[in-house]
């Protein structure tokens, strides 16, 4: 199976998900209290669907042919589009950073000392956030300069970090684990965007690891396609479902899987004439250009 059918398979699997997810919250989470109805059938059925969506979309990884030369120059080719969209994820990436720190700034002011402070997980949140918001700066000034540096592959190591801290408080967060109904599709989603953006950085050093990218890319853009039913009903009048939602943790999240999914389809596109000619020796060139004048 060719990567053009995993990426055509995106948008119906996730409509569907969406769909199935804005019932699961209608009619099977109890609004007050955030827990499942012990009587419905909606959950295991979700949750059986998304297994079999996100086990399909890995199996790109065994299915698909591994490449034979690095796709991090395909990186430099990205559009203005691209760019808002890197831009859009940088700015919410780091004002969830600096929610997160000046809230427990708010509650845990009375330091004893500096090294106190360096204590917090929040802080490490923000200075991964720091690093991240430079990263996706320099890359969109620059994408043909920055797609093959290697320094710069090490620096977007900088946004996988930042979601790691966030699937490890969210995951230790018991609360939301066991008490919430919503707390697990977020869990997934944040750890599909670690492997994302894990092997993004990896393309970017020239790591033969596209089938990887676009794998797990893929798996992010659908979970987050999914989360975004919670999103939805949240502005419904009144919030009949008694949705809790961090607007800048959601954006951060949303924006950075549109950012995934426009990479992926950039380094799973046919390379075109241009690239051909590159790729191919010296000697076919020339009989190439030969051919062209005859």
């Amino acid at each position: 199976m060719k990567t053009k059918y995993y990426t055509k398979m995106l948008f119906p699997l996730g409509l569907f998900g969406l769909i199935f997810r804005v019932l699961e919250i209608m009619f099977a989470i109890e609004p007050s209290s955030g827990f499942y109805y012990t009587e419905s059938v909606i959950p295991l059925l979700c949750n059986i669907y998304i297994f079999l969506v996100i086990a399909f979309f890995l199996s790109e990884i065994f299915l698909i042919k591994p490449e034979s030369k690095s796709s991090r120059k395909r990186l430099g080719g990205i559009s203005n589009v691209d760019k808002i969209l890197w831009l859009c994820a940088a700015v919410f990436i780091l004002a969830n950073a600096l929610k997160g720190f000046l809230n427990e700034l708010n509650v845990e002011f009375n330091y004893a000392s500096v090294s106190d402070i360096f204590m917090d997980v929040p802080v490490y949140v923000l200075i991964c956030a720091v690093l991240a918001s430079i990263f996706i700066v320099l890359f969109v000034s620059a994408p043909k300069k920055y797609a093959g540096s290697s320094f710069m592959s090490v620096l977007s190591l900088s946004i996988t970090a930042f979601f790691l801290i966030r699937l490890f408080t969210r995951f230790m967060d018991l609360n939301e684990i066991l008490s919430k109904a919503y707390g697990t599709h977020t869990i997934l989603l944040l750890g599909f965007l670690v492997l994302s953006f894990m092997n993004f950085s990896k393309v970017m050093a020239g790591i033969l690891a596209k089938r990887y990218f676009i794998a797990f890319g893929l798996c992010a853009v659908f979970l987050a396609s999914m989360h975004l039913a919670e999103f939805i009903m949240y502005f419904l009048p009144g919030n009949p479902y008694n949705i809790t939602i961090d607007l800048f943790a959601y954006a951060a999240d949303f924006f950075s899987a549109a950012v995934i999914l426009k990479m992926v389809l950039l380094v799973s596109r046919k390379p075109d004439k241009q690239e051909k000619n590159k790729s191919l020796p010296e000697d076919n060139k020339v009989v190439e250009k030969e051919v062209i004048s005859e």
